[in-house]
């Protein structure tokens, strides 16, 4: 059986997409910034309990050099506002983790950031089915001879709107 090879997979000048990344100017340092947060996620990933970890993101460092010592505030994205709770609890325990590896971070924020396009969470509105349960004929009875034992008032009002709606089911 004979085998067809595209062209360009022969050709000894064809280089590996990286290999170009890596080499150009402007590309090369995003390439290089890309890397040092994935390398940071996976870190501050494996530091976290394992119930944390689906709910986090590093979204990036911010670096501030304007006071007398130059600071850099790592960025985690919550899922959600419980999410963010649970890590603010254990941001200064991070914190030292990250600074014992060898890590330039000076401090943490967590913001709440909800990924609206991911596939497996609902993010429609909720739909409420309507309630379709009647009162019992006696529930009926007690009703009316509540509403009918009020004096007129909004209480009285609320009862026979209340038992107006359950009799026309």
């Amino acid at each position: 059986m004979r085998m067809f090879t595209h062209h360009a997979l022969q050709t000894p000048v064809a280089k590996p997409l990286n290999d170009w990344l890596t080499k150009s100017g402007p590309v090369s340092a995003l390439m290089q910034t890309a890397r040092e947060l994935a390398s940071l996620e996976t870190e501050v990933l494996s530091l976290l309990p394992r119930g944390l970890q689906d709910g986090i993101a590093v979204a990036g460092v911010k670096h501030d050099n304007r006071g007398p010592q130059p600071e850099a505030t790592l960025l985690l994205l919550a899922a959600h506002g419980a999410a963010a709770a649970r890590v603010r609890q254990v941001v200064p325990t991070l914190l030292t983790r990250l600074q014992q590896r060898g890590s330039q971070v000076t401090a943490i924020r967590v913001r709440v950031q909800p990924e609206v396009g991911r596939g497996d969470w609902d993010t429609g509105p909720v739909t409420r089915q309507p309630r379709t349960a009647n009162l019992p004929p006696l529930g009926l009875t007690s009703m009316d001879q509540l509403a009918q034992s009020l004096e007129s008032s909004p209480l009285k009002e609320a009862v026979e709107a209340l038992l107006a709606r359950h009799r026309n089911r």
